[in-house]
């Protein structure tokens, strides 16, 4: 764990944490409806982030894939470390496979990446 890049900031009054890098990937809506057993994709990524990160967010998104215009969710996690990272990669690989989903776009950090479930 790094230096807090936040300390700053701080003030009187106000103490603030380092949350770390922002990963963030999106689906369509109509792929977080699909159940996986007796759960949706939504509740499975849900649980996920909740079990893994403690806390995630979540809004409404729109995006064009090939010329093709979706509504969808997009989620948003902060962790401290990289080394983080792979266990979302694994998951959004699940996700993609189980949805039928050809790729998931993702960003983490400054980077980001289309992740494709072999």
């Amino acid at each position: 764990m790094g230096k807090n890049k936040w300390k700053q900031f701080e003030g009187r009054g106000c103490t603030i944490i380092d949350l770390g890098r922002a990963a963030v990937f999106a689906l369509p809506e109509q792929k977080l409806k699909q159940k996986i057993g007796k759960t949706t994709v939504a509740d499975r990524i849900k649980a996920f982030l909740e079990a893994q990160y403690g806390a995630y967010t979540c809004m409404p998104c729109e995006g064009s894939w090939r010329g093709v215009t979706e509504r969808g969710l997009s989620y948003e996690v902060s962790f401290l470390g990289k080394h983080r990272l792979p266990k979302l990669i694994r998951e959004i690989t699940r996700i993609a496979r189980l949805t039928n989903e050809e790729c998931i776009y993702l960003k983490a950090g400054q980077y980001s990446c289309l992740i494709y479930p072999r």
